[in-house]
């Protein structure tokens, strides 16, 4: 293979992980087919990312999953993708809990790392996700968490949504892990937003103060009554003068959803 004279084998690489790890998430017409709006606001720090989104569905349920893994580049890509290949198995298994999803994905996970000759090093590789199931017919809606949080917007009001504490993997004090599995009564225009540490951990242009959980809230509600692509262009603008000229701290997602 021939490369460009510009383009060093290093970016190559990266480009061609970039494309690989693109072909991996889910594609505009999967959302379409499953949400009646939604907009991706996706930036890997450095072309490939450790925060991923994966969705599918099963007869009447969608589930849908937005994870943050440890590191980015190209450590956080390579746990992205195992992250979704133990997704896709499994979701195979017939759970009613979408918590007992994430419970086997853990130790899916764990399993991936034992038995490493230096554990030490590898098995603190940990991943932040959080998984839902929605059923187009009963609208029934579970969720599950291993750290982080999501956003709902009905009713006048936001309201944010965690679960357990803990991540999948990495050195936990719990033996047993076991992931609680939390019911949410949607309205008809409900809003959903799912992100990652990313943007709430932007530094500013001074390079002095993050963007913040607040602020991302606080922007979330203020501009609720514009359609999610009319959102989506606006958050990544508030992020981009954020940031300004100041350097990319993390991956960044942020995944707004009506069902």
């Amino acid at each position: 293979m021939i490369l460009e004279p510009s383009i060093s084998a290093h970016e190559h690489s990266l480009l061609y992980a970039q494309t690989i790890q693109n072909g991996l998430l889910p594609k505009t017409r999967h959302f379409e087919k499953s949400f009646k709006d939604h907009f991706i606001l996706y930036k890997p720090q450095d072309k490939i990312s450790g925060d991923f989104y994966w969705l599918t569905k099963k007869e009447d349920t969608v589930f849908f999953a937005l994870a943050d893994c440890t590191g980015h580049g190209v450590s956080g890509a390579m746990l992205s993708v195992l992250g979704i290949s133990l997704l896709n198995y499994v979701v195979q298994k017939n759970f009613s809990l979408v918590g007992d999803y994430l419970t086997e994905l853990d130790k899916k996970w764990v399993e991936t790392f034992n038995g490493e000759l230096n554990d030490s090093y590898f098995n603190n590789d940990w991943m932040e996700i959080t998984l839902f199931s929605y059923n187009t017919k009963t609208k029934e809606f579970q969720y599950a968490c291993a750290g982080g949080e999501f956003a709902i917007y009905q009713n006048n009001t936001i309201s944010t949504h965690k679960g357990n504490s803990f991540p999948v993997g990495g050195w936990q004090i719990e033996k047993n892990r076991e992931f609680t599995t939390h019911y949410v009564t949607l309205e008809p225009e409900a809003k959903l937003y799912f992100f990652s540490d990313g943007l709430k951990h932007q530094f500013d242009n001074t390079n002095k103060k993050k963007f913040g959980r607040k602020r991302l809230l606080n922007a979330i509600e203020h501009y609720h009554t514009f359609s999610l692509e009319n959102q989506h262009e606006l958050l990544d603008f508030i992020f981009n003068a954020w940031k300004d000229t100041t350097s990319q701290t993390d991956d960044v997602t942020l995944i707004g959803i009506e069902l």
